[in-house]
């Protein structure tokens, strides 16, 4: 700066400053344009500049022009410097400016961070993704899913798993970029956090591990008992055992009703051991409160079922040696019954249940006294006064002739 004063010796004292201002503006002018035109090619030659141009963006050239306005301010602050009377306004601006470049270094940094930890958390993906698929694990899955759309949901597992570990990589990475920036009020928590999940992590994989193992068997013996109990006759023996009014449903395949009670009870089960690795008590209290309902429920529709075959089978016999009749009160008087014990057995309502169970005893006793009472009453007429006539004879009284 100097020997330019000197060659700039022959203006005059007062426009010297003047014209050194200018032409330090104009240089940085030319100098930031420069930079910004490096910038820009630089990182629209890379993968991501690429990228980002095929979507519509242009990363290089927002990048470019930062660099050119930051540039091209020191530049203008330092042509304005040459005037003794902005010195002291420019005081704040160079002390603002000053802090920033102080910083910049931590920005570079985390930048640099953040960038390793994204090519990172990629390879990371494709080589989880590919990994599963080399293991077969969509087919896997897909083998186990009995419907259309559980098979169709199940074909990206390997996609979605790899995406998953692509999160949690550029995640740690994140929050280690945050801890360089030293910005202690975002970068305390999260860091907390991380600790936490990287602890919790054996317990979450153990977990998952079970839980998908009780899910496999549940699902593997829903399976094996829709395709095996048809083959010995289950389905048709108890559907024909089972049917009301000699009439079995079509709608109700008793095997697919088994093979998804097998299938709900195991996950269940597995969802309770993983909520106790995991150490969550109230999860694990409701889900052994629901454990624990359906094992009543199944118990009392397994009660109403066989209370059903028992009816039809008590009903044929009673009409065979009875009459038909006599078989449809049998079977009906046994459907009510057997239908309370397993309500009671559900637990639902148990007063209500015991109430109404009082209840139709006694209305079926009081129907039973009367009807048999009418019955008697009116079709046996003849046959009871024939019997009162035996049973209490008229004494004719003979009066003695005067």
């Amino acid at each position: 700066m100097e020997k330019i004063e000197q060659y700039m010796s022959f203006l005059p004292e007062p426009f010297v400053g003047p014209v050194l201002a200018l032409l330090t503006i104009i240089v940085g002018y030319v100098i930031s344009k420069i930079a910004a035109a490096i910038v820009s090619n630089a990182i629209n030659r890379t993968g991501l500049g690429r990228k980002a141009k095929t979507t519509g963006g242009n990363i290089g050239k927002s990048l470019s022009k930062a660099v050119f306005w930051v540039l091209w301010l020191v530049f203008i602050l330092m042509g304005l410097s040459r005037f003794p009377q902005l010195s002291e306004p420019l005081e704040g601006i160079k002390g603002m400016l000053d802090d920033i470049f102080e910083y910049l270094p931590n920005i570079v940094g985390a930048g640099f961070i953040f960038f390793i930890g994204w090519v990172l958390a990629k390879i990371f993906r494709e080589a989880t993704t590919a990994t599963l698929e080399a293991a077969q694990i969509d087919n896997i899955a897909s083998r186990l899913g009995s419907d259309d759309d559980v098979t169709a949901s199940t074909n990206n597992i390997a996609k979605t798993i790899g995406g998953v570990v692509f999160a949690f990589v550029l995640f740690l990475f994140g929050v280690t970029a945050l801890d360089v920036l030293n910005i202690d009020s975002i970068t305390g928590p999260l860091t907390g956090m991380l600790d936490q999940v990287m602890n919790y992590i054996p317990q979450l994989f153990s977990a998952s591990v079970v839980l998908g193992l009780a899910v496999f068997i549940g699902k593997f013996v829903s399976k094996l008992a829709q395709n095996t109990l048809p083959t010995l006759g289950i389905d048709k023996t108890l559907s024909t055992l089972g049917a009301i009014d000699g009439k079995s449903s079509s709608n109700v395949v008793p095997s697919k009703i088994i093979g998804t009670l097998a299938f709900v009870g195991i996950s269940l089960m597995g969802a309770v051991a993983a909520m106790n690795i995991l150490g969550i008590e109230q999860l694990t209290n409701i889900l052994n409160q629901l454990l624990s309902l359906g094992g009543n429920i199944t118990l009392g529709a397994i009660i109403i079922g066989a209370g059903l075959f028992i009816a039809n089978f008590i009903s044929s016999i009673v009409g065979q040696t009875s009459g038909e009749l006599a078989g449809r009160v049998v079977k009906y008087i046994t459907m009510v019954l057997v239908t309370f014990m397993g309500l009671s057995q559900m637990g639902i309502g148990d007063e209500i249940v015991n109430t109404a169970f009082s209840y139709g005893l006694g209305a079926a006793a009081f129907a039973a006294g009367v009807g048999g009472a009418l019955a008697f009453g009116l079709g046996g007429r003849d046959w009871a006064k024939s019997k009162l006539g035996e049973w209490l004879p008229v004494k004719t009284k003979t009066r003695a002739k005067k």
